[in-house]
């Protein structure tokens, strides 16, 4: 049985911590992100940016009372990928565990 592979965008930790927030959350304020993720404004710019290319957020500029704030947002692109990227976990920790046969054990050292 062939496990499926891991989306590499969504894989790197930094990102993946953006994109479970963004997941559970549905949008937030980029310095809320920063503070709650414990990044500078640098990493999360960066980690954003390549999430965005992928097509799995949305950056936007939204006016507030305190002036304009950046928000992140997840796509519907990103909710699935992050949907199939928890499908193809589920399916490594439901692989049953298998001993080893004697024909592909490794020797003993036991003389």
């Amino acid at each position: 049985m062939a496990l499926p592979s891991l989306d590499p965008i969504i894989h790197q930790a930094t990102r993946l911590r953006i994109v479970a927030l963004l997941f559970r959350n549905r949008t937030a304020a980029f310095t809320w992100a920063r503070d709650t993720l414990g990044l500078t404004d640098g990493n999360l710019d960066t980690h954003t940016k390549r999430l965005e290319e992928a097509g799995y957020i949305r950056r936007g500029r939204v006016l507030t009372t305190g002036g304009f704030q950046v928000r992140l947002r997840i796509t519907p692109e990103g909710d699935a990928a992050f949907r199939a990227y928890l499908e193809a976990l589920r399916e490594y920790l439901a692989l049953e565990t298998v001993e080893p046969t004697p024909s592909t054990s490794l020797p003993s050292t036991d003389r």
